[in-house]
């Protein structure tokens, strides 16, 4: 997931760095130091947004169901609700049912962020 946010900033930044050189009398090493530079802001930038921004209405997030504490992977829900690092958030699984969590961490460089769940609403089927 952040590597698409990197390769967008970096990208940009990129292209301003070749318009400046285009539009000046900068010089080769000049344009080294532009590119270099905007690969650092880049980087910093990467790491910086998502704790800036949190966990938005929408955004796709990994369930870890709190049964099992030494779980990798989860199961993919929807936030219904915005949200920070531990606090609590209300998630929508794929089938439909509704689960509560407290958001552990933010989106990784590959992962979506992750959500320990704390309550889940399930339903029983009647046996007769």
């Amino acid at each position: 997931m952040k590597i698409v946010l990197f390769a967008k900033v970096f990208f940009i930044l990129l292209l301003f760095s070749l318009v400046f050189f285009i539009f000046t009398q900068t010089d080769l090493l000049g344009l080294a130091k532009m590119l270099a530079a905007s690969a650092l802001l880049a980087v910093l930038f990467t790491f910086v947004y998502p704790e800036l921004r949190g966990i938005k209405h929408g955004d796709t997030v990994m369930v870890i169901s709190s049964d099992s504490p030494y779980s990798i992977l989860g199961r993919f829900g929807t936030a219904l609700n915005d949200a920070k690092k531990n606090s609590e958030i209300k998630i929508r699984l794929a089938d439909g049912s509704e689960i509560s969590g407290i958001v552990e961490s933010y989106e990784g460089v590959l992962t979506p962020p992750r959500v320990r769940a704390i309550y889940e609403e399930r339903l029983v089927e009647k046996q007769i």
